[in-house]
């Protein structure tokens, strides 16, 4: 089963269903479910203008394979259950969404191997074609540590003595906003 959500912008993102249904077309033992907004339903799926969030989720947890529009939203609630989205932002070209904020976040969460990026049909199509033969990762491991993630694990795993002067600083003030409820503000 492949899930493909284009969000609830209110703008239609037809280009996508535009690559999708030609490689739908070939793959009739797939069975699509798609979460379409204003755009249009694509033909032979189970078509659902908009789902309930909870069903949503539900749909991304037993999904093979995960179809995104580049807004962050899916893109988390996706990571959130352990799936790495096939992404392909919206362009702002035909009304499809103001500026290019979708082009500049998908871009560095496919760098940081958050999700695999789409910026062509040919690119999805062989992304969907690999995640079906098992060669493009669709899960990944809960424990998994992104560039940034990690380094902040080690750095709060290491012992103070070993960090520089002013980190140790730092950390002992965020510690202390901590324990008093400071709300934020400097001391």
């Amino acid at each position: 089963m492949i899930v493909v959500s284009m969000g609830t912008y209110f703008h239609p993102f037809d280009r996508l269903l535009d690559w999708i249904e030609p490689w739908a077309e070939q793959h009739p033992d797939v069975l699509f479910v798609v979460q379409h907004g204003p755009g249009r339903p694509l033909a032979g799926a189970h078509n659902h203008e908009f789902v309930a969030y909870d069903y949503l989720l539900e749909l991304f947890a037993t999904a093979d394979i995960i179809v995104l529009q580049g807004g962050a939203g899916g893109v988390m609630d996706a990571r959130e259950l352990g799936r790495v989205p096939i992404v392909v932002p919206r362009r702002p070209v035909n009304d499809e969404v103001i500026d290019d904020h979708q082009l500049i976040f998908t871009r560095k969460a496919g760098d940081l191997g958050l999700v695999h990026c789409a910026d062509s049909r040919d690119e999805l199509w062989a992304l969907m074609d690999g995640a079906l033969a098992g060669t493009v990762a669709t899960r990944h491991d809960e424990h998994e540590h992104t560039p940034g993630s990690a380094t902040l694990s080690a750095l709060l795993a290491a012992s103070p003595e070993s960090l520089p002067v002013a980190a140790r600083r730092r950390r002992f003030v965020r510690s202390l906003r901590l324990l008093i409820g400071s709300g934020g503000a400097k001391p």
